[in-house]
């Protein structure tokens, strides 16, 4: 073997292993960006418990107590009036998405998940009608629309991912 060729393999060894290397630090960074990512949502989701707008109000006339929670046509008429059947309609696929990120075991985690999902995608642009609504009825609470939204969007993703869940109050729009 010519020390050229000697040279020529530890040379290309080299590079390989560096590449290996810069690879799999590249494959950290993007896991710790995705951290990072569900860590800030979850850090919102505490925020908004502590500062009481997590979706924990409850109003009887929009929400059925019966298990499982479901809307009542009040509540059905609420979200359609502040533009939120709307604004889900074009954009379930983010609401599913958060869901499934959660990767939930349950009816009750799926439920949970959807009321987390309306409150950390409330930041996102498309919300904003539904901000302008909030905004000019004053009266009207985040919270509770965040409760009666995470309902709704629960059963909708009930209806698309689990079509023999068909709890009370459950269907289409």
């Amino acid at each position: 073997m010519s020390l050229y060729n000697f040279i020529v393999g530890i040379g290309v060894a080299s590079i390989v292993i560096c590449l290996v290397y810069i690879g799999r630090k590249l494959q950290i960074l993007d896991d710790l960006k995705a951290t990072s990512e569900k860590i800030k949502n979850n850090l919102k989701v505490v925020c908004d418990h502590l500062t009481g707008t997590d979706g924990t109000a409850f109003e009887s006339g929009k929400l059925q107590t019966y298990s499982p929670i479901s809307l009542t046509d009040l509540g059905k008429k609420y979200l359609k009036d502040i533009g939120f059947i709307e604004v889900f309609n074009q954009n379930c696929d983010d609401f599913y998405g958060y869901i499934e990120s959660e990767k939930s075991t349950s009816d009750y985690d799926i439920e949970n998940a959807a009321i987390r999902s309306v409150s950390v995608l409330f930041d996102k642009e498309y919300f904003q009608p539904v901000k302008e609504y909030l905004y000019n009825h004053p009266k009207e609470d985040k919270s509770e629309l965040l409760k009666v939204a995470g309902i709704y969007v629960r059963d909708r993703y009930q209806d698309k991912h689990k079509p023999s869940f068909k709890g009370l109050g459950q269907g289409t729009e």
